[in-house]
């Protein structure tokens, strides 16, 4: 195994303690997003170990192995603005941020990660001033051509000092859905503080895995998603680095996320109820018991094996399947439930993933058009998270006479 490639982390990724133990097992996997052209896919893609473990002192949930960010993001793909309902999503919570902190107009507002500058777009709505920092090059490139002024780099003290002098300190600093693919934590969170003025907030927005798992949602892990937090967690641990959870709220996207809302110890606003409510709610519920993780690795094997004998059973009756759904998730739900056998392309409407070839098994990708020229009898809707968007975009591939099959969090046949 490549060292420069991969590494694993014998201790917490923030705090040191050897006290750690395995959590849930998935089958190896190759890079998720890295979906390769035709010239490419007879070459091998490695796979690597896909684990989850949890510190049994401060209760962080991680992925041990970790592959370079450097290597993850040399072909990124995605886009948040092919994410479905993610625009509406960042103007309301652009608005709820200016309107709730009382942030003055022409404020800088900094994105960490900031993609295709998608959340930057919502904060210039409201008449901020706002800067990215997003290191996939093309993506970057991408963002500044559009307008948002963005920074194409890993996030650092050297891109702190810059943003510093050319811009000032930042009134508020957004990390959204990108806070758990950093891989140093601690160096990251300590550059954010530095980067924060007096009066500015830092939110992070990311999965939430206790409202992700209660739906059966496991392929949101992905090597790209080095950490599983918990407001438990993030309060212990931004509290190291300076900085004070103030506020927190569940919010839709992802199947579940939470939006963590973080001050400066020295800071004048008001904790909120809402920090103690959840850690407390987290507790009751057993989001730092070794067990919980357990039954639900035994659920999810569960629905494997019945939705193996399903497909089987399809397929012996000499019946056709397509998938549907070309993105990181849908990798892990491939890999782990053994999938890639039972269709012989996939469709997926985003545009840049077409004529590509999935990541390790190089299956097909098509438009959601072929779904329709070759009437497969069943579509297995392998982005099953997005199921209601699907079907309802969809419906003329039913009434045509088509079958869907959603595999999570119960198996469904729609016809």
């Amino acid at each position: 195994m490549n060292n420069k490639l991969i590494r694993k982390d014998a201790l917490c990724r923030l705090c040191s303690s050897g006290n750690v133990e395995t959590i849930i097992r998935l089958n190896d996997t190759p890079l998720e997003d890295q979906f390769v052209d035709e010239a490419h896919k007879h070459n091998e893609q490695k796979s690597f170990p896909l684990e989850l473990a949890i510190c049994r002192d401060c209760g962080y949930v991680y992925l041990p192995h970790i592959i370079s960010p450097e290597v993850s993001y040399i072909d990124y793909l995605y886009k948040s603005s092919t994410t479905s309902g993610l625009g509406s999503h960042y103007d309301q919570y652009a608005k709820d941020i200016v309107d709730r902190y009382s942030v003055h107009k022409k404020s800088l507002i900094v994105d960490l990660g900031s993609n295709d500058g998608s959340m930057l777009a919502s904060f210039k709505k409201q008449e901020m001033n706002v800067v990215g920092v997003e290191p996939a090059t093309l993506i970057a490139d991408c963002a500044n051509q559009s307008g948002i002024t963005t920074i194409n780099d890993f996030f650092s003290n050297e891109v702190v000092s810059e943003i510093v002098k050319d811009y000032g300190k930042a009134e508020v600093i957004t990390a959204n859905y990108m806070f758990a693919n950093v891989d140093d934590v601690v160096g990251f969170t300590n550059s954010v503080e530095s980067l924060l003025s007096d009066s500015g907030i830092f939110i992070i927005e990311t999965g939430y895995h206790p409202e992700q798992f209660r739906i059966k949602m496991f392929d949101y892990i992905y090597h790209e998603h080095f950490s599983y937090f918990t407001v438990g967690v993030l309060a212990g641990f931004l509290s190291k680095c300076g900085l004070e959870v103030i506020d927190v709220e569940k919010t839709k996207p992802k199947g579940g996320s939470i939006r963590v809302i973080s001050q400066s110890c020295n800071g004048k606003r008001v904790v909120k109820p809402s920090v103690k409510e959840m850690i407390a709610n987290e507790v009751v519920n057993g989001v730092y018991n070794v067990n919980t993780y357990s039954v639900f690795s035994d659920s999810i094997q569960k629905i494997k094996k019945e939705l193996i004998t399903l497909l089987s059973s399809i397929k012996n009756e000499g019946a056709s399947i397509v998938g549907l759904g070309a993105s990181h998730s849908t990798t892990t739900l491939i890999y782990h439930f053994e999938l890639h056998n039972f269709f012989e392309y996939i469709v997926d409407d985003n545009k840049i993933k077409q004529g590509l070839y999935s990541p390790g098994n190089h299956i097909p990708v098509h438009s959601t058009s072929k779904m329709y020229s070759d009437k497969p009898d069943y579509v297995l809707i392998l982005a099953w998270q997005h199921q209601d968007s699907i079907l309802k975009r969809h419906k003329k591939f039913v009434k045509n006479g088509g079958k869907f099959i959603v595999p999570l969090p119960v198996i469904r046949v729609i016809d």
